[in-house]
């Protein structure tokens, strides 16, 4: 049986309402017209009795005149029936009207009868009694004036309750959107969303929707202490105080889970170590050093040069970091990055100071003592150079890439035409070893090969293709979600430069309203990175799928971690935390202390969080005991 919702019992309530008003008034009227319409029968019933009697009286009683007066009187049409009684009580003259008159109908004169109550008044000839007149008005005409007055009442009164009635809508659809607002608060708070809403001026719904707010103020009071606890802990752990750059642990933490992707990112490493910092640090003092360092840090740290993902960390005093994309970072940008920042050394040592500075490109198969023997070497020969140069250990970062840019986006549009993708999984376990689902990144053919992601992506998002290969990708995981029932999901990697495109959210929203028993197996993610500074893009995809089954994460979670204070409005349902939080955790307490509350705060809006990049039993125990609820990487399989 279907539920009555309260805002149809309020228009029953209005209509009812409306309608018993709107029908007592027309029946107290109609009645009470009736009442006088009766009043005023009898009153010409016993006016035209007392004057006919009167005229024959006048007459002496003569029958023929009599007869001529009544003829008179009767022929006017407002009687029903007009008799003179002799004194022994016979007719003497009578005249009766058998049609009925007026135009009410008959249902009509049923429900509203008019009873003429016949009048009497008595004849004499001279001191003698001669009789009766006994006059019955016609009612035909006073039901025509009751059936006319009803129907203009009735219009009256339909105009007065459509009024009503539409006021009655407005007050209905104030409450109504009062009401939503409630409910949708209530609804976005389920789906993780903890928004407040404009209170209510009515005094009840105000206290509702001030009661509700304060709860949702409160828990993002709460949650943004959490977070700033936390962040906190992270900047304590893993950052350099005097420069704010990452430090050793860290940054080996990052580099060791960027090359234990499946698909390694197209990035370049630069190590740079400052000649002499201690002597220089002499001679400056240390306030003076540590400024210098400061701004040679916050030199580093631009990620609107180096890109969002960027990571620059100082590796111990002298020492220092850069991983960045290839996309950002080539080797005429290192050479002019080399030359700026011997020229702030200099400046605050008044002097030449000497920068070495070695970079490397990330390849498959490296480990993190394959890139740092050839850095060091690498350093080692800018160092006897006396830091004039820029030494690039191997051949692959300066090449040049083997198709152009316009060769790149036609070969995609061919791909995303003819369908040349394909999906590989790779396994995300639970603690018990479950498959909680599988990624799926793209690969694209190309000839006989199938190139990763990292291989082509970075051209796709410069030539404005990366929506097309993610709904693509999409619509490949639906596919096979839809034939393979058995398969637990399937997670596709998002870029946040699709959110760019205007068009990509409402395409991606009807691809999964399109398939919706499929995805409900469907995770779609993408990088903190790129959702940080397409916060409100980001928030309207969430808003866009909030009504479809599919789950939405972020993924590299932590990198920059100040997503942290706003994931309560986002209503997403998982979290990836970033590898480089995750090598060898089973040695590093802080880093424990930190994800244990990532994950508390997580459950506490009812997140799930997986660990990226587990590569060992070891760490795999750790981070399940820290509360993660599942785990991929190298490691898992």
């Amino acid at each position: 049986m279907k539920r009555v919702s309260l805002i149809q019992q309020l228009w029953f309530l209005v209509v009812a309402a409306v309608v018993l008003a709107a029908a007592g008034s027309l029946a107290a009227n109609l009645y009470n017209a009736r009442n006088y319409l009766e009043q005023q029968l009898a009153a010409q019933s016993a006016d035209a009795a007392n004057s006919l009697a009167l005229l024959i009286t006048q007459n002496h009683a003569d029958k023929g005149m009599g007869e001529t007066l009544i003829n008179a009187a009767f022929d006017q049409g407002h009687f029903r029936r007009i008799t003179w009684l002799d004194a022994a009580g016979k007719p003497a003259v009578q005249r009766i009207n058998a049609a009925q008159f007026g135009g009410a109908p008959q249902w009509f004169r049923q429900i509203f009868p008019l009873s003429s109550t016949p009048a009497r008044a008595m004849v004499s000839s001279g001191w003698m009694q001669a009789g009766l007149v006994e006059v019955e008005s016609e009612a035909g005409y006073a039901y025509a004036s009751l059936w006319q007055g009803a129907l203009t009442v009735s219009f009256w009164v339909s105009i007065a309750g459509i009024v009503v009635g539409l006021i009655g809508s407005l007050g209905v659809g104030t409450i109504r959107r009062q009401l939503l607002a409630v409910v949708d608060q209530a609804k976005a708070i389920t789906q993780r969303r903890f928004v407040t809403i404009p209170e209510p001026e009515g005094p009840e719904m105000g206290r509702l929707a001030q009661a509700m707010n304060a709860m949702v103020t409160r828990v993002k009071a709460m949650f943004e202490e959490e977070a700033g606890r936390l962040e906190e802990m992270r900047q304590q752990i893993n950052f350099d105080k005097v420069t704010a750059l990452a430090n050793r642990d860290y940054f080996m933490g990052r580099l060791g889970a960027t090359l234990g992707e499946q698909d390694v990112a197209q990035e370049m490493l630069v190590l740079m170590r400052i000649g002499a910092l201690a002597e220089l640090n002499a001679h400056l003092g240390r306030p003076l050093t540590d400024e210098m360092l400061a701004q040679f840090g916050r030199s580093l740290r631009d990620s609107q040069r180096f890109g969002d993902d960027s990571l620059a960390a100082r590796l111990n005093g002298a020492d220092f970091a850069l991983l960045a994309p290839l996309s950002h970072v080539d080797a005429d940008k290192v050479t002019t990055l080399h030359a700026e920042l011997a020229a702030l050394l200099s400046s605050f040592a008044g002097e030449s100071v000497l920068l070495a500075m070695a970079a490397t490109d990330l390849r498959p198969g490296d480990s993190i003592r394959d890139v740092m023997s050839r850095l060091d070497a690498a350093l080692a020969l800018a160092e006897v150079n006396g830091g004039t140069r820029v030494e690039i250990a191997g051949s692959n970062v300066s090449k040049p890439p083997a198709l152009t840019a316009e060769r790149w986006g036609a070969l995609l549009d061919q791909a995303v035409a003819g369908g040349e993708f394909k999906l590989v999984r790779f396994a995300v376990r639970n603690a018990h070893g479950g498959l909680l689902h599988e990624e799926a990144p793209l690969r694209l053919q190309q000839g006989g090969d199938w190139l990763p992601a990292g291989q082509f992506l970075p051209m796709a998002i410069r030539t404005r293709r990366v929506a097309a290969l993610d709904l693509a990708a999409v619509g490949m995981a639906l596919t096979q979600l839809a034939d393979d029932p058995a398969c637990p999901g399937l997670g596709v990697n998002l870029a946040a430069e699709s959110l760019d495109d205007e068009r990509f959210v409402a395409q991606l929203a009807a691809l999964v309203r399109g398939q919706r028993q499929a995805a409900a197996r469907l995770w779609l993610e993408m990088a903190e990175a790129g959702v940080v500074p397409r916060f409100e893009r980001f928030r309207a995809l969430c808003l866009a799928l909030e009504e479809s089954p599919c789950k939405i994460g972020v993924e590299h979670f932590g990198r920059q971690f100040s997503l942290i204070g706003q994931l309560h409005d986002l209503g997403i349902d998982y979290l990836k935390v970033d590898g480089s939080f995750v090598q060898q955790i089973e040695q590093h307490n802080g880093n424990q202390t930190f994800l244990k509350g990532v994950c508390n705060i997580a459950h506490n809006i009812g997140l799930g969080v997986v660990a990226e990049g587990v590569k060992t039993e070891q760490e795999a125990s750790m981070l399940f005991a820290l509360g993660f609820d599942g785990i991929t990487g190298p490691g898992v399989k």
